[in-house]
């Protein structure tokens, strides 16, 4: 005998109405053995699907055959009165099903009462008068398919909680642009529902001014294709600095701190952009303007670097750096070497050509900064200013990553004041963190 959760197929069902049929068997038991089926779920099964079907006769009781009313059924029985005889009431021309208090359309045969509970098999189901119970297999699976998926649908909230939900999701949707994973962060237990069904919610139109379109981010990804494996243009610089001298550098110092760099590109005829650095452990990630997409640009914005750490707090937290393989990164002793001294004060990495992927948590990270500096915005219009309190409002997200917390917080933990300070961050309410083009517009 299978689990008493097993699941009912169309087939399932098909055997069950042969089963019922069958004059061979003659109990639950027995069918629910052929069948690997549970004795009880099937009972229940079956009066559940079951389906009365009303006889053609006047008097639809289903006791009528036994009944044992005579003259009582009515107020005023018409043959008592006129004629003084004793008239059994499911006799009576007066149609007593609609005065009797026993009246009741469920057939008094033992084979109702007992298995196997309907009438399919019976061989005076044509000659009975009563009304029958039927058991068909192609409404009963259509009755199980509905039962399975109508409970799902629709909302278990009602009007009122959809509507305190609007209130407190809308502003902060619709008002300061935020993830409904950030909302998440700091309002979860307010919420009280789970975030795939207030997706779902959404996706039903159930929540009073809130629409998917009006979330920051609800797209799916496009299919990822495997490349073709590329050879970098310029290999002078990689001895000693693959992806795989990264990998060994890290297997030998596991807890050193790894710094992802990549450059965020201006609109086209803009030859600004951003320099940016993200802290894995932490996800704090720090953004510099620079003039050109260069490798004299980067080397400028390092050397200002090392001025404001100096060369002990530089050689700590910026021990180890990945990036990727383009032009303006070309020039690694500007990064590794303090100008001064002469002295290698950190390793810089290169990942494998085409495999962004491997230092995902910064490509990751320029969602959230795309969604302050949209594709297609060029950078010459803002200052670094603009983009310091850009990053305050990036780095004061709170992440489901980081349990709820925010870059900015988790960042105290692990780096020094000043380099939380390069880019003058200050944590922003979460309540009030605002990642949408209109944080900077200019008016």
């Amino acid at each position: 005998m299978e689990s008493k959760c097993t699941r009912y197929t169309e087939k399932t069902v098909q055997d069950i109405a042969n089963g019922l049929s069958n004059p061979n068997i003659k109990s639950a038991s027995q069918l629910a053995d052929e069948l690997g089926l549970d004795v009880s779920g099937l009972i229940k099964h079956v009066k559940k699907y079951r389906r009365l079907v009303d006889t053609a006769e006047r008097n639809k009781c289903g006791k009528k055959i036994g009944c044992k009313r005579y003259n009582d059924a009515c107020g005023g029985c018409f043959y008592a009165k006129n004629y003084g005889c004793r008239k059994r009431c499911a006799n009576c021309k007066v149609n007593c099903n609609d005065v009797c208090p026993d009246f009741s359309k469920e057939p008094s045969c033992p084979s109702a009462r007992k298995f196997p509970y309907v009438c399919n098999g019976c061989p005076r189901r044509h000659a009975c008068r009563l009304c029958k119970f039927v058991y068909d297999p192609a409404e009963v699976w259509k009755s199980v398919q509905a039962n399975r998926s109508e409970p799902r649908k629709g909302a278990h909230a009602d009007a009122a909680e959809l509507i305190r939900l609007s209130e407190l999701l809308v502003p902060l949707v619709k008002g300061k642009h935020q993830s409904l994973g950030q909302i998440y962060g700091t309002h979860g237990a307010e919420i009280r529902w789970s975030y795939p069904t207030v997706l779902s919610f959404i996706d039903q139109g159930l929540i009073p001014g809130l629409a998917n379109i009006d979330l920051a981010k609800r797209v799916k990804y496009p299919k990822h294709y495997k490349k073709a494996k590329a050879e970098p243009r310029n290999t002078a610089f990689l001895p000693g600095r693959t992806y795989d001298d990264f990998v060994a550098f890290v297997s030998d110092n596991p807890s050193v701190e790894v710094v992802e760099m990549d450059t965020v590109v201006s609109c086209r005829g803009d030859d600004s952009c951003l320099l940016t650095l993200l802290f894995r452990k932490s996800n704090f990630m720090l953004a510099f303007k620079l003039e050109r997409k260069d490798k004299a640009e980067v080397a400028r914005a390092f050397s200002w670097i090392k001025k404001q750490l100096g060369a002990e707090l530089y050689a700590k937290h910026f021990r180890c750096v990945l990036t990727d393989n383009g032009s303006e990164f070309a020039d690694p002793l500007s990064v590794e070497v303090d100008e001064a001294t002469g002295e290698k004060l950190c390793s810089l990495f290169y990942c494998d050509p085409g495999k962004s992927g491997q230092k995902g948590k910064i490509e990751k990270n320029h969602v959230e900064l795309r969604k302050v500096f949209p594709k297609g915005c060029g950078f010459s219009a803002y200052a670094q200013g603009d983009v310091n309190v850009a990053l305050s409002h990036v780095n004061s997200e709170p992440r489901a990553l980081l349990n709820g917390n925010c870059p900015g917080d988790i960042a105290r933990v692990f780096l020094d004041g000043k380099v939380i300070a390069l880019n003058g961050f200050e944590k922003v309410d979460p309540d009030l963190v605002n990642l949408h083009p209109s944080l900077l517009r200019k008016e």
